[in-house]
């Protein structure tokens, strides 16, 4: 049956890979050539995967072992069990990816009934389709940080050349964190994939990235998100970097969440720096 998993360290999130090109052709193909094997074999990678793209939901699915055994003992309801929460899972943690995944488990077992076999490969076709989705989005943030955070040949330059990122409200209000010149740190609400957790109802997953370029050279700030990013009052483009001066505000999205850029001083800051995984 479902049961908790295990709390996942930052570690074990950098090493887990999800397949990505999952393809429903191929599922049929193999299963039928294999006389159902490949069927079994696909469900319990399948499940492996969605573990892994939706752990922060605090469930685990079982593997196809413990759903085989546990169907013989349902009469064979277990199964359709199982395969509900695979689907309502991916559909439930879309959002934490910016997915938009519009198939729950009724949505899959309508298709199921009204069109027998076919609806079943109408219904699988979108949940691959969907779990290739999330699969993409989780590859993309798990690469981009080990790019950013265990490249073991960048040496970060000595205090008195960082800026400084500075809360002013919000959840980081009074917190200051220094940023390297040249290495873009990403602000939003979704720890997989930032380097500084905001927090508040309208952040996005990915709110926005800031960049330092050096002493007097001002910053980058490249808006990321739905509901927008405001400097010194006025709306940056999306997704186009945009050059911002020192000493300036960042508002995100409806001004909860304010910072100063603060650039390079000659003073000893001891902020905390952020190059590597800064948690709540």
């Amino acid at each position: 049956m479902p049961e908790r998993r295990r709390k996942r360290t930052n570690q074990d999130r950098g090493t887990d890979e999800v397949k990505q090109d999952r393809s429903l052709l191929l599922y049929v193909l193999l299963s039928f050539v294999t006389f159902s094997v490949y069927h079994f074999y696909f469900m319990d990678l399948w499940a492996k995967d969605v573990n892994i793209l939706c752990e922060k939901d605090g469930k685990h699915t079982v593997g196809v072992e413990k759903m085989m055994l546990f169907s013989v003992l349902t009469f064979g309801v277990y199964k359709y069990v199982w395969l509900a929460e695979i689907v309502d899972r991916i559909c439930d943690n879309a959002a934490e990816y910016d997915v938009e995944v519009r198939q729950d488990s009724e949505t899959f077992f309508v298709w199921m009934i009204l069109v027998p076999v076919l609806g079943y490969l109408v219904a699988m076709y979108r949940a691959i389709r969907d779990t290739n989705r999330l699969a993409e989005a989780y590859e993309r943030s798990r690469q981009k940080r080990t790019e950013v955070h265990d490249n073991p040949n960048t040496k970060p330059p000595p205090p008195c050349m960082r800026g400084r990122l500075s809360g002013l409200t919000g959840s980081l209000a009074g917190r200051s964190f220094e940023l390297i010149p040249g290495r873009s740190v990403e602000l939003g609400r979704n720890p997989a994939e930032v380097s500084l957790i905001v927090r508040g109802e309208k952040i996005s997953r990915i709110h926005c990235t800031v960049q330092y370029n050096g002493k007097d050279l001002g910053f980058n700030v490249t808006d990321h998100s739905r509901n927008g990013v405001f400097v010194n009052g006025v709306r940056i483009p999306y997704n186009v970097p945009t050059y911002v001066s020192g000493k300036s505000i960042v508002a995100l999205a409806d001004g909860a969440n304010k910072f100063q850029l603060i650039e390079a001083a000659d003073e000893d800051d001891r902020s905390p720096a952020l190059g590597a995984d800064n948690e709540e």
